[in-house]
């Protein structure tokens, strides 16, 4: 199919700020086909802006980082559409551009859609929490533990390129943080009950960009992926973001790993979450979360590898 509507929402926040200019680009990449944009002024505008998109284009491209994915995403499962999506990484992480399209670059992407795209299925993860949460639905992942103060130590780095700023706020919080109390199910069998410095579930193959957090995720395979770090010590957790970054992370002795459809996380203290890259404000007691296969249309070229 060679698209003649494209529609675009924008995050113009995200990364340095540079919306206006990617969508340019975008548009340029696009030379037969009318090429739309819906500004988002936050999270409230993202779900109504991709909506109408999906109903208007051939193709719906979110401009921005994984937060901006996420919610693109979560609005096209809930209202049902096939319209297939594409990102232009604009954010600081961009680890689901990532998963997606390796390290390509994506205005050659943009101009092989152009030419004819190919959708494949992509599944989401959603979850129900204890408290309630609002976003339910991830592309990324959902992870409890460290990962929760790293964000917020980014936070703090935004000065520095996304991915140095991934890793030094990761390495602070694996140095101050302390293990959360948990256990984890995975379809029914117990994977782990007691201290972790992280819970991973997933999803997308990387993290913070660099950190291969799930190694064997790959798009489209339907599965949930879910990793538990345990209590290392100090210089086995720095090996361990070391090993992470080579891909290597499930050969480490304080790793286990399953895969399945469903997991579920208890902890009488409250686990620190977050989702594809964005804090979750209240603890959670409890997360249930689940695999929805085939959820989403991905947007890739023709004869794309």
């Amino acid at each position: 199919m060679k698209p003649a509507r494209v529609g675009a929402v924008v995050n113009p926040h995200a990364g340095s700020g540079n919306a206006a200019e990617l969508f340019a680009e975008l548009s340029a990449c696009f030379p037969d086909a009318e090429v739309d944009a819906r500004i988002t002024t936050g999270p409230d505008d993202v779900p109504v802006a991709a909506r109408e998109q999906a109903r208007w284009g051939d193709l719906v491209v979110a401009i921005g980082g994984d937060g901006t994915l996420r919610e693109v995403a979560a609005a096209l499962v809930e209202a049902d559409a096939d319209t297939p999506l594409f990102v232009v990484p604009a954010g600081r992480g961009n680890s689901s551009y990532r998963h997606l399209y390796g390290d390509d670059d994506w205005q050659g992407i943009a101009r092989g859609l152009s030419k004819g795209i190919e959708p494949r299925p992509l599944e989401v993860g959603r979850v129900e929490g204890d408290p309630e949460i609002d976003s339910t639905y991830f592309l990324l992942g959902f992870t409890a533990g460290l990962f929760r103060t790293a964000i917020d130590n980014a936070e703090r780095l935004r000065m520095l390129p996304g991915p140095v700023a991934y890793v030094l706020a990761t390495a602070g919080a694996a140095l101050v943080d302390d293990p959360v109390e948990a256990s984890v199910d995975v379809d029914g069998e117990r994977l782990h009950d007691g201290p972790a410095r992280l819970i991973a579930i997933g999803g997308g193959r990387y993290r913070g960009s660099d950190f291969a957090l799930l190694p064997e995720s790959r798009p489209g395979d339907g599965t949930l992926h879910v990793l538990v770090v345990g209590p290392a010590g100090l210089g086995g957790s720095l090996r361990l973001g070391l090993w992470a970054r080579g891909g290597r992370l499930l050969d480490h002795p304080a790793v286990s790993y399953a895969t399945g459809e469903q997991a579920t996380l208890r902890s009488q203290a409250g686990l620190p979450v977050e989702m594809d890259g964005t804090a979750v404000p209240t603890p959670l007691s409890r997360a249930t979360i689940t695999v929805v296969p085939d959820a989403l249309s991905v947007a890739y070229p023709s004869g794309y590898r």
